[in-house]
């Protein structure tokens, strides 16, 4: 077995978030367990099979609206979990998850110093 180490574009944060998947036309709850600007760890009740495209809908904390990917593609299934990709998402979800992300990572920051 030939395995190649990669390493991640960008730094996932922890996450607990409501959201909602979309494959074809099956909509499933499922909860956000971590989350980077590209892509996120969902847990959910059924596993969507890998390499199948959804689109996803998340709520980040504080904000009132949904935060939507308009594509994404799981990349991996475990168990109940899977790791989804983010391939097509508009300027202003890019702008508010990058937003968020940087408040997280300060927070954590600050808490550890």
């Amino acid at each position: 077995m030939n395995l190649i180490a990669t390493r991640r574009m960008y730094r996932r944060v922890s996450a607990d978030y409501p959201s909602y998947y979309l494959m074809g036309q099956v909509l499933k709850r499922s909860v956000i367990r971590d989350i980077s600007l590209n892509g996120v760890r969902i847990q959910c009740c059924s596993d969507p099979p890998c390499n199948s495209l959804v689109m996803v809908r998340l709520w980040l904390p504080g904000q009132e609206n949904s935060l939507d990917v308009d594509q994404a593609i799981v990349r991996w299934v475990r168990g109940q979990e899977c790791g989804v990709q983010f391939v097509s998402l508009s300027n202003e979800a890019d702008f508010r998850l990058a937003v968020h992300i940087e408040r997280v990572l300060q927070q954590q920051l600050t808490i550890a110093v």
